[in-house]
């Protein structure tokens, strides 16, 4: 009988760095007991017009990575993993016969809120969650995303009010926060909720195990 050989994988350890000034992101981080730091970065966000939706989300949150990599090249080739990401609300509608998307990022506006809310009042829609991450030890990204389905029941407008008035639909995308005041809007969800909140945990856990690549945890 032939000897069978087995491959070991090689794990590496490398020190986490998260590009994002979201305190959801920072907060799914440390309940999961990663060790990290943060190295928050700022760039435009806008979308253009007849885009594919999730190429668009990944292309932001490459461009979060990227600007960090570009502020610290030096680092190159240390042991550290950068991870970027965004996140946002897209909403199937019909524009004339045609069915199209829209794509819901955090409102500038309380106004911009409401007009969210009721928009996602009684609908089924999608949360999209890009993350880029960048290897400053072998120099390459990885950009991909994570999807997950979500279904609101009717809101009414004294709800939507309430909602808005109490800020916190201001700095999250398509205005709501499932892990907050929102979380009774939701009748359904299917996929990760980690990833709604702004971090696909179960999506950046199987990268890590496939790549071998093993960080710090508590």
């Amino acid at each position: 009988m032939p000897k069978l050989e087995y491959q070991r994988k090689i794990t590496t350890m490398y020190e986490l760095w998260l590009a994002s000034q979201s305190p959801r992101r920072r907060e799914l981080l440390q309940k999961a007991g990663f060790l990290f730091r943060i190295h928050p970065v700022k760039i435009s966000e806008n979308i253009e017009e007849n885009v594919n939706p999730e190429r668009a989300i990944m292309a932001i949150a490459h461009a979060k990575a990227n600007e960090v990599v570009r502020e610290r090249k030096l680092l190159k080739p240390q042991k550290i993993l950068l991870l970027a990401a965004d996140t946002m609300v897209i909403l199937p509608s019909l524009l004339g016969l045609k069915l199209s998307e829209r794509l819901l990022g955090k409102p500038k506006t309380t106004q911009m809120a409401r007009e969210y809310l009721s928009l996602l009042s009684g609908k089924a829609h999608r949360v999209v969650t890009a993350i880029s991450l960048f290897n400053f030890e072998t120099d390459e990204f990885l950009d991909t995303f994570e999807s997950t389905n979500v279904q609101f029941r009717e809101l009414s407008e004294t709800e939507i009010e309430a909602y808005v008035s109490s800020g916190e639909p201001l700095d999250k995308a398509g205005a709501y926060a499932i892990q907050g005041g929102a979380r009774s809007f939701v009748t359904a969800i299917e996929g990760s909720e980690s990833n709604v909140i702004g971090l696909p945990l179960e999506l950046f856990e199987k990268i890590l195990r496939e790549r071998g690549w093993q960080v710090a945890r508590k």
